[in-house]
Parts: C-alpha cells; sequence; structure tokens
C-alpha cells in the first residue's frame, strides 16, 4: 500500500508520518528530505542550483548554506525564482521516489507539500493534513524560531487547504492535539478493516 500525506507547511504532517511508521510499520518517503540529500556538492541537481541562484548558496565543506538558499527563494517577487528551482529539483525527486516505491516490499507513504499528477498516480490513497493558520503560523515560529512574516510568507507560498482537499481521499484536521489527530488515523484504519471483512 503507498499512502500519499499532502498539507502545507506547519500543518502538522510529521506526527501522521510518525504514527504511521511506528504504529502501522510504513516506510517514510519525505519529498523535502529527498530534496536536501541532492544538495551536496558534485550532486548534478545541487550544480544546476549553483548556476542559477549563485556559487553563495554553498559552505565552504561543500554542503548547501540553507539560510542563503532560503533566502532567494521566500520574500517579494520570488515567484519566479522558486518556478525555475521546482523545475530542476522535482524531476529528480520525483525519480528517486518512484524507484524507492518500486523496489519496497512493503508499506510506504511519501509526504509532499507540493503533490503534482506523478505522486497522485503512484498513491493507493492521498491523507491531506489541515490546520488553521494561525496554528501553523504558531508551530512554525516554536518549532523553527521563524519570525511571523517568515512563517506567513512561506504558507503564502504553497498552494492552499481547498486545494490539499480536492486531492485527498482521507482528511484529518490536525489544529488539536497529536493524540487527536492519531485517533482520526485509528478510527480511518478501522473502518478500512471493516469493510474489507464485509465484503
Amino acid at each position: 500500500m503507498v499512502i500519499g500525506v499532502i498539507g502545507g507547511v506547519g500543518a502538522g504532517k510529521s506526527t501522521v508520518l510518525e504514527t504511521l511508521e511506528k504504529k502501522y510499520d510504513f516506510k517514510v518517503m519525505k519529498t523535502d528530505d529527498i530534496a536536501k540529500s541532492f544538495y551536496i556538492s558534485g550532486n548534478p541537481v545541487f550544480e544546476k542550483l549553483k548556476e542559477l541562484l549563485g556559487d553563495d548558496i554553498e559552505r565552504e565543506d561543500g554542503t548547501v548554506d540553507i539560510p542563503a538558499f532560503a533566502k532567494k527563494l521566500y520574500g517579494d517577487d520570488s515567484d519566479s525564482i522558486r518556478k525555475k528551482v521546482d523545475d530542476i529539483v522535482h524531476p529528480a525527486v520525483w525519480d528517486y521516489v518512484r524507484e524507492q516505491v518500486e523496489a519496497s516490499d512493503g508499506d510506504v507513504v511519501v509526504e509532499t507539500a507540493l503533490p503534482n499528477e506523478t505522486f497522485l498516480q503512484m498513491c493507493d490513497e492521498i491523507w491531506a493534513v489541515l490546520t488553521k493558520r494561525e496554528v501553523r503560523i504558531e508551530r512554525l515560529m516554536k518549532t523553527r524560531g521563524y519570525t511571523e512574516k517568515k512563517a506567513r510568507d512561506m504558507i503564502l507560498s504553497q498552494i492552499g487547504d481547498e486545494e490539499y482537499s480536492r486531492m485527498a481521499t482521507f482528511i484529518i484536521d490536525n489544529s488539536g492535539t497529536p493524540a487527536e489527530a492519531i485517533m482520526e488515523i485509528d478510527r480511518h484504519f478501522n473502518l478500512k478493516e471493516q469493510r474489507i471483512f464485509n465484503i
């Protein structure tokens, strides 16, 4: 089984992923982490990014300078830059994900904030994790140390909850406690088992 988990930054997707991994034995793949693994000197993706954004996104040790990189992606008039970065990074990420899913002999959950047709087609179910915007901003400020403006800019740069909802086969309201979100997941799996049993 392949479950896709979608939702914006700060929505609390990590709670859902941790539950699927530890309680239901899913292999977790996060597209953001996969992309970051490419950001090292010599990787073809990173070399293309340096051509686009400048060599100052690389540290002396060959790794990515996250603050310098992020500064060029968020804020005023950066939509066109993000689009160019996405066109470099996303195909490489999805090629990697597809290879890993095909090679896996167990259940897999793939998490992304930027779902596309490739992602939707490879998943058996799409779970959308939705959280009130103010809760997301508060989480980002608390867990990542972001300013309120940076948190808002990041949220606004991504697609909205209505679009996530349209893609979803299952919606989790994660505006409350982690325990409440886990209860929603357990209820969903219990209902699936009942439907299978009744067929």
